[in-house]
């Protein structure tokens, strides 16, 4: 495709979706190019539910330079690290925790690695992969189907990015597994209450619930964008020092699961 191919952005998904859900997609679905790693994964993610098809089947869609990653996921692995250059990777959740962690140190650093090489300082970059980590975390501990987890990171010039992804029961099941949270009905309000600190499926005044303060830090300071995905709703904060504050909601086309994409900006990156 041309450099004039339209990108498969959110705002591009998000019409495909809404058209599907309408019945009105068969027909002229333009040519589209995947560039950013969130909407590739979300697409996916849709796909399970049978709305779109999966990114590697969807004719209309480029894959570029993800392309290889998609090869890797399809081929069954369950780690996967591009060999060249290390700057792509991808990790398969389990049915249960992993008794060793070896393999999730060996691929939190690796994305570590990958955005010092394209310039974060290397504070950041750890508080990144620790935001990755917990991140991680969370589908062992929230999505009741950690088996359908998938982690992936992308460094390239000036951006790095990462998806955490899973098809479990979602943050509105999830919170309204607990007494404190059964009133809840509302897919946007209940991911408003789990990005806020202090609240998860555990209740209050556990040792839960505080996954996401991490992934706040590590992106203060960076002009940083995060999508999070579940239900039928969306919630997006962007702009430098990003805070639940700044957080917009959104009714989507239903997602099983969650997902959470987040792109961190680094002016300061090797060109």
């Amino acid at each position: 495709p041309t450099d004039m191919t339209a990108i498969l952005d959110f705002v591009a998904l998000d019409g495909l979706a809404f058209a599907a859900e309408r019945g009105k997609l068969a027909g002229g679905i333009p040519t589209l190019r995947a560039r950013d790693l969130g909407p590739a994964i979300e697409l996916g993610q849709l796909a399970a539910t049978g709305l779109l098809p999966e990114p590697e089947r969807a004719n209309w869609l480029h894959l570029g330079g993800l392309g290889m990653l998609y090869q890797a996921i399809a081929s069954g692995r369950t780690y996967w690290v591009c060999p060249n250059g290390r700057c792509l990777g991808f990790l398969r959740t389990g049915a249960r925790p992993p008794a060793d962690e070896a393999t999730w140190v060996g691929f939190g650093l690796a994305a570590q690695q990958a955005a010092a090489a394209i310039g974060f300082p290397s504070k950041i970059a750890a508080q990144l992969a620790a935001a990755l980590g917990e991140l991680h975390s969370n589908i062992y501990e929230h999505s009741d189907a950690s088996a359908t987890g998938l982690v992936v990171f992308r460094a390239v010039p000036s951006r790095f990015e990462f998806v955490v992804a899973d098809r479990g029961i979602g943050v509105l099941e999830s919170l309204r597994s607990c007494a404190d949270y059964a009133r809840i009905n509302d897919h946007g309000e209940a991911l408003r209450l789990t990005l806020t600190d202090g609240v998860s499926r555990y209740g209050a005044g556990t040792s839960h619930g505080h996954g996401f303060r991490p992934l706040f830090i590590g992106l203060a300071n960076l002009s940083g964008s995060l999508r999070f995905r579940s239900g039928d709703h969306s919630l997006v904060i962007d702009g430098s020092n990003p805070s639940l504050m700044a957080a917009r909601t959104a009714q989507k086309p239903f997602l099983k699961g969650f997902v959470a994409s987040v792109v961190c900006a680094n002016t300061n990156s090797p060109q």
